[in-house]
């Protein structure tokens, strides 16, 4: 009933299709065409996809876009390896340029040019991911000098603390008079790690007898200033994995 309904309502499919036609337009410039796709690069824009008729058959690709996006923000060698595995899984071709389908017919346009669309941003997005992987090994490397050069043998990794309601296992530990006197939790800006970091160190600070609870961010600047605000109010302390020693040990 519903459907009938909208499909024999003509007022509304105009307006679907003015919708339609705002998510996505075309230009002409000499003999290839440019469709702006509703499909999104992680930065907000617009992914266009070029088309290049030759005789009967088009040439459908990226125009090198995905890797410019990755050459902007600096992960041009992050991109290549990534943009070749993402050609494979989309069954496309890529040319350490552009992501392309060599000859469609016109009747595949729309699902060529979609799926160009969606492997351009995932490339880009898987790139952005996995320098973020590497910022945040680099990271952890630094809280793991820093813990050891701050606090030398008595410190131990990955150690097991009691909570309020359950056994914890935390980044980092001190130990004094074979006591556990503080812990430290290494939390990087992504909303599971926060999520998580919050939850395990709010459980061990509620103990009564407990040690001093303190998180270390894997970046500072780019986790948002209501997320620290929410760590603080879990951790007796909340500082960059980049501070110097002596707040390390203070924070202890």
């Amino acid at each position: 009933m519903v459907a009938s309904i909208g499909l024999n309502n003509e007022g509304l499919q105009f307006i679907a299709d003015e919708v339609a036609r705002s998510l996505s337009h075309a230009m002409v410039d000499g003999r290839s065409a440019f469709i702006s796709t509703a499909v999104n690069y992680p930065s907000g824009a617009s992914v266009v996809v070029r088309i290049d008729q030759h005789g009967d058959m088009f040439f459908v690709s990226d125009d090198g876009q995905a890797n410019l996006n990755a050459e902007l923000f600096g992960g041009v060698h992050v991109f290549a390896r990534i943009a070749s595995d993402v050609a494979k899984r989309f069954a496309i071709e890529y040319d350490q340029r552009s992501f392309f389908i060599l000859q469609v017919r016109r009747s595949q346009l729309p699902a060529a040019v979609a799926i160009i669309a969606n492997a351009s941003s995932t490339a880009v997005d898987r790139t952005i991911q996995a320098m973020e992987r590497q910022r945040n090994k680099v990271s952890r490397e630094t809280f793991v000098h820093r813990i050891v050069e701050a606090f030398g043998n008595s410190a131990i990794f990955d150690a097991t603390i009691q909570g309020t309601s359950k056994n914890w296992d935390v980044d980092a530990a001190v130990v004094s008079n074979s006591q556990i006197s503080a812990v430290f939790e290494f939390v990087t800006p992504a909303p599971p790690s926060i999520a998580f970091a919050h939850m395990k160190m709010g459980d061990i600070s509620a103990m009564f007898d407990r040690p001093k609870t303190i998180i270390v961010l894997a970046d500072y600047e780019k986790t948002d200033a209501p997320m620290r605000q929410i760590l603080s109010s879990s951790a007796d302390k909340v500082f960059a994995v980049k501070a110097d020693i002596a707040e390390y040990r203070s924070a202890a």
